[in-house]
């Protein structure tokens, strides 16, 4: 049946693209993704930066969230033939995470692919590095598919992480650039912009003044994007009790976790459900403190210079099953606990480590300087609209910068 069905989505967006084939190719952006039914993070941030700088670029957002179920399959038909489509009729095809479409097509000349991922450095391991593991691809898929093929170009945070991605992707090392920046990071880096952020996110939350804010995010568990569930090993109530009235946690469940835990009504004022905020990178401006397991939010947060608490009671497991492209326990820039106590303990004594913070931002960011977005845009989009390739030795020159 998984056969069938793949072979069935791959014939669909063929057609497509065949139907797309019929036409010139268009002066258009396409900007998509198949994890969420809306545009976010790095997506989101070069779409608002076409919009506020070139609004005469056509930009298109193709957003699909893919569900189990009959439903779902049904969803899907129309999602499949309109990615073939835009595959062949847009000159610059934008994606931020495992495409399908993308990789079962002959791309046409005068269109351009760019990978820009979901997530900056290198941390849990993806793509090719996990055909061993449970959350690899699928025997069907990788028969049928070659994953992560077609890229004309990706977007890394470091040209340190870029060998992972290499790896993970089976792309030389010649199509990722760092240079660019991380579009998702401006929101952090512009002092005007974080200012407005992190004011509309008090407001929205009603976070009270002159508490310390930890903010809680920890990745999905799980063999699959579609069946990801949230973890439950940290007691909040236990918390509550150690850290008191002067601490409220934001709660931030992993946006592939469809049907989390409701915070009990006693928490009240103390945690608050922040998982459908669009931009986590929005939450991270309030908090004081980040607490997480294996989420790659962890670069982008050390950005900030603020503490990190990595809560890992299912490390080894969770090492088997998926793996680390690094040394967890010697390279994440923070403690490690195992039980609830160990963190509220830890939190209540606000002794912190912040050199390790500031290290590891160092190592995991060429460039970050809130400009990302606009960079993309002049580099990539502008000259992909207008019909020209971007300069590939410009693109793929390594550089380098202070953080």
């Amino acid at each position: 049946m998984t056969r069938l069905l793949l072979r069935a989505r791959i014939a669909l967006v063929r057609a497509g693209f065949w139907l797309g084939s019929r036409r010139r190719t268009r002066a258009a952006v396409v900007l998509a993704t198949s994890h969420d039914d809306r545009l976010h993070g790095n997506l989101a941030f070069i779409r608002d930066a076409i919009k506020s700088g070139h609004p005469d670029v056509r930009t298109i957002g193709l957003a699909h969230r893919a569900t189990a179920g009959w439903r779902g399959r049904i969803r899907a038909i129309p999602d499949a033939v309109r990615a073939g489509y835009h595959l062949a009729t847009a000159r610059l095809f934008v994606v931020d995470d495992y495409y399908l479409p993308m990789y079962v097509i002959r791309p046409r000349p005068g269109t351009m692919r760019v990978q820009v991922w979901h997530a900056s450095g290198a941390f849990k391991k993806f793509g090719y590095s996990v055909l061993d593991k449970t959350f690899g691809a699928s025997e069907a898929t990788i028969e049928h598919v070659s994953i992560h093929a077609n890229y004309d170009l990706c977007l890394v945070s470091s040209m340190h992480v870029a060998p992972a991605y290499a790896e993970a992707f089976r792309q030389p090392i010649e199509k990722f650039v760092s240079y660019l920046g991380v579009p998702r990071t401006d929101v952090l880096l512009d002092d005007t912009r974080a200012r407005t952020s992190a004011a509309a996110v008090r407001r929205r939350y009603a976070i009270p003044d002159g508490r310390r804010v930890i903010l809680y995010a920890p990745t999905f568990r799980g063999d699959s994007v579609v069946a990801a569930r949230h973890p439950d090993a940290l007691d909040l109530e236990r918390l509550q009790t150690v850290l008191g009235d002067d601490h409220v946690v934001l709660v931030r469940l992993h946006p592939f976790v469809r049907n989390g835990p409701r915070l009990a009504t006693r928490l009240a004022g103390f945690a608050i459900d922040v998982s459908e905020h669009p931009d986590v990178n929005e939450l991270m401006l309030v908090s004081d403190l980040l607490v997480t397991d294996y989420s790659s939010a962890i670069y982008e947060f050390s950005l900030l210079g603020r503490p990190m608490v990595f809560f890992a009671p299912d490390l080894d497991a969770y090492e088997r099953e998926r793996g680390f492209y690094f040394d967890y326990r010697k390279t994440v820039p923070g403690p490690i606990f195992e039980t609830t106590d160990e963190v509220a303990s830890y939190v209540r004594k606000g002794r912190f480590d912040t050199e390790r913070v500031a290290a590891f931002a160092r190592a995991s960011f060429d460039v970050a300087d809130g400009r990302a977005s606009a960079r993309f845009v002049h580099e990539v989009v502008l000259p992909a609209f207008a019909g020209r390739r971007p300069a590939s030795e410009r693109l793929r020159r390594p550089r380098s910068g202070p953080v």
